[in-house]
């Protein structure tokens, strides 16, 4: 199925299944708007009266009826929070695990990768602080994989602070193959120089730059390194490095901060896949019926599995 077609049949079934699902979430928002708005005019209210009435025991009579209120309110605005993600998550996996490459794809909101799982693949080098959501299991082809949305951040050497290490979708795939040996790491250029301990820690390994047949295009903007024990040519092919160029050219002309990271050690696969803002995040005040924060979700997903499509030939 070509990029145009999967576009047009997730349309279809933004149309039919998810929309309606998010007119059923923006009616309970504008009800909870509703309600805030109301809540803020009964406390203004209660306010002035106790100001006029100056009533010590009145006013201390209200605290409770106010702040039973106040609790009540705080639970509707978090089970809609609570609520809104996963109810689309599971739609656009619906949509996905249609296609005959995919097993049934499962979703845990407060699951998580592991640190060590993240570290193990060698592209990102500190996690002092690691927090994951959004997991997401499956088996894509004949290979089994796990992914979830991470923010992950280390103390910074120089200054009293924590640094971005990685904000984004993470995914680890395994090949089972214990005879695969070697490791591939494929570095955006334009992060080198905070990635210079990756490339270090990749050396240890016998690993080392390589340019040979690469694409010049795709050589100016990643720099990849190999160990000697790795078939590169199946690794990075011409069409996942044309892939990938395609992703760098569509966020770019949208100007958007988005990279992909992708790394094989022994038989294992890790892809990265950063974000400059938080996906199917909703909020209380702005219209959550939009096709194009669905669209993106799915299209990011569909990019880090379709990775994994193009590097099965391994497997």
């Amino acid at each position: 199925m070509n990029s145009l077609t999967a576009n047009q049949d997730f349309r279809l079934f933004y149309n039919q299944s998810i929309y309606p699902e998010l007119r059923h979430l923006e009616l309970r928002r504008r009800r909870l708007l509703r309600l805030l708005g109301l809540s803020v005019l009964l406390l203004a209210g209660i306010f002035f009266l106790e100001i006029y009435l100056r009533i010590f025991v009145l006013t201390m009579a209200l605290f409770i009826p106010v702040g039973l209120w106040l609790a009540y309110l705080l639970f509707r605005v978090k089970v809609y929070y609570d609520e809104f993600k996963p109810r689309i998550v599971g739609l656009v996996l619906d949509f996905i695990d249609n296609n005959i490459n995919f097993g049934e794809l499962h979703y845990e909101t407060r699951g998580s990768l592991s640190k060590d799982q993240f570290l193990s693949g060698r592209i990102f080098t500190g996690a002092d602080e690691f927090v994951g959501e959004d997991y997401i299991r499956g088996q894509i082809r004949e290979m089994p994989f796990e992914a979830c949305e991470l923010r992950v951040r280390e103390f910074s050497p120089s200054r009293d602070r924590l640094d971005v290490v990685f904000n984004g979708l993470f995914l680890v795939g395994d090949y089972r193959r214990q005879d695969m040996r070697g490791s591939v790491l494929l570095l955006p250029d334009a992060q080198r120089k905070y990635l210079s301990r990756s490339e270090r820690a990749l050396h240890l390994l016998g690993g080392r730059r390589v340019r040979e047949n690469l694409l010049p295009e795709f050589e100016a903007c990643y720099d990849t390194y190999a160990t000697p024990d790795i078939r590169l040519g199946d690794v990075v092919s011409d069409d996942l490095q044309l892939a990938i160029l395609r992703f760098r050219l569509r966020f770019q002309q949208t100007n958007r901060k988005k990279e992909i990271y992708l790394s094989i050690i022994g038989d294992k696969l890790f892809v990265a896949l950063s974000q400059d803002r938080n996906l199917l995040e909703p909020s209380i005040w702005v219209n959550t019926v939009t096709f194009e924060v669905a669209q993106e979700f799915y299209e990011d997903l569909k990019l880090l599995f379709d990775i994994v499509l193009e590097l099965d030939v391994m497997n």
